[in-house]
């Protein structure tokens, strides 16, 4: 029986989806984040929800610029 070796162009498939769904993870819990300290605050305009979305949206292309340059 043969053994079946993964291909690279899976890996990357597999690699990159993943690191998707984990910045779209840190995207949303930055903004969950945010939604919840302006609720508990009772702030009349979403300071945190927007400076925390910022944040997270800046860490995530910052996460990812790190997992791309990360060699195999």
């Amino acid at each position: 029986m043969k053994k079946l070796k993964p291909s690279k162009n899976n890996n990357q498939f597999i690699r990159y989806s993943s690191l998707a769904f984990e910045m779209i993870a840190i995207m949303g819990l930055g903004v969950f984040a945010g939604i919840k300290l302006d609720e508990w605050l009772k702030m009349s305009f979403p300071v945190f929800t927007l400076v925390l979305m910022i944040l997270s949206v800046i860490g995530a292309i910052l996460y990812a610029i790190k997992n791309f340059i990360k060699k195999d």
